[in-house]
């Protein structure tokens, strides 16, 4: 896996001309990239530790999710091209990926959550660059690796009306977000491409979220959230950079539950990275829209102006859910699509409070795949 990526690297350091715009998260999931990414004012499971603390009171049940397995790319034939090139040298795998952006995102973890309370290790991969051969080169480069462990509480300030939370989180960071130009890559060989990527520390960051749910039937939900608070930033082990920050973002939705006879219906809408003014506002907009029914949820929605598509497959203790979406890598929404497939694999042990095995659901609400009971009206 090291080789591989050290190809990768040297073939992404051939150079774009284009500085890539891609606005960087720092963790992802398949069901909100399914609905748009529009998630912190409908999630209700243990991933309320990454997009709003506050959703942590919505947990039911006590969930025990011992693999949350999720990989994503833009390139399926990627490790074919690589195989097909890697006997001929460096200039015909460069030359091979020549044209191509290149993403990929390995993560998974392991979590304990029970309402108002979560905690999980996670170990999340994420690689991008793009690959052109312009007359001068000049290039930025993201590889990060993040092992971390998080913790949060969620409570009800005014029941079922007003909730607050927060996270806390350490996490230790690998990697490395540079630009390239024609000096550095006169100079390229495979020691010096592994020092500009080999930074590693350990920083602690903290996220604070609120929901506000308007007693009516339909459930309206207000969210605000505040991730990375003060910025996250890494401590240099010795001998090492630090690698990069963990920058704070403000994130402001809107979703609603709708209850209906076989199926419940969220619609959602998020306006993320408040703070960055330079960026176009289109690609702070997010819009999604869950249809869940017993053991099946479907979703649509919008990523910076691009379509996403979602399911989930639930089998009480095992899920599988698969998405694509589309990242906006320039400087305004409709420029340069970069589309995107990401699949989980979960295995999540529930319990309802009285300590039985399953029937807590799949997730918080009941969840996908819940018993038809998880639909009755409140």
């Amino acid at each position: 896996m090291k080789t591989f990526l050290i190809f990768l690297i040297i073939a992404f350091l051939q150079g774009s001309p284009v500085k890539a715009t891609e606005i960087l998260e720092n963790f992802m999931n398949t069901r909100a990239l399914g609905m748009g990414n529009a998630f912190s004012a409908v999630v209700d499971d243990h991933n309320a530790l990454w997009y709003n603390p506050a959703a942590l009171d919505k947990i039911k049940g006590l969930h025990l999710t011992v693999l949350d397995f999720q990989v994503g790319t833009d390139a399926y034939d990627i490790y074919t091209t690589y195989q097909n090139a890697v006997g001929s040298g460096y200039s015909t795998l460069i030359r091979s990926f020549y044209g191509k952006q290149v993403w990929m995102g390995i993560s998974d973890a392991l979590a304990f959550s029970m309402r108002s309370f979560a905690i999980a290790g996670y170990d999340y991969f994420n690689i991008g660059f793009n690959l052109h051969n312009p007359a001068y080169t000049n290039v930025t480069m993201n590889l990060t690796n993040d092992v971390g462990f998080v913790s949060g509480f969620g409570f009800s300030l005014i029941p079922q009306v007003f909730r607050f939370g927060v996270a806390v989180k350490r996490v230790t960071r690998y990697g490395g977000r540079l630009p390239f130009g024609p000096s550095t890559l006169a100079s390229m060989s495979n020691s010096y491409i592994t020092s500009l990527v080999n930074n590693l520390g350990t920083g602690y960051g903290i996220d604070g979220g609120a929901l506000i749910e308007f007693p009516l039937g339909i459930h309206p939900t207000l969210s605000f959230v505040w991730h990375d608070v003060g910025q996250t930033r890494f401590i240099p082990n010795p001998g090492s950079f630090a690698p990069p920050v963990m920058d704070n973002e403000p994130v402001a939705g809107f979703g609603a539950t709708v209850d209906a006879y076989v199926a419940k219906i969220r619609p959602a809408i998020d306006f993320k990275h408040l703070n960055l003014v330079d960026e176009q506002i289109g690609k702070k907009i997010h819009l999604g829209l869950e249809f869940e029914f017993p053991g099946l949820a479907i979703r649509g929605g919008s990523n910076q102006g691009y379509y996403t598509a979602g399911v989930t497959l639930n089998f009480k203790y095992v899920k599988f859910e698969a998405a694509t979406y589309g990242e906006e890598l320039g400087v305004y929404p409709g420029q340069t699509e970069d589309r995107r497939y990401i699949g989980t694999f979960t295995v999540d042990l529930n319990f309802d409070p009285n300590f039985d095995l399953g029937g807590g659901g799949a997730n918080g609400s009941g969840g996908v795949g819940a018993r038809p009971r998880a639909f009755q009206r409140r």
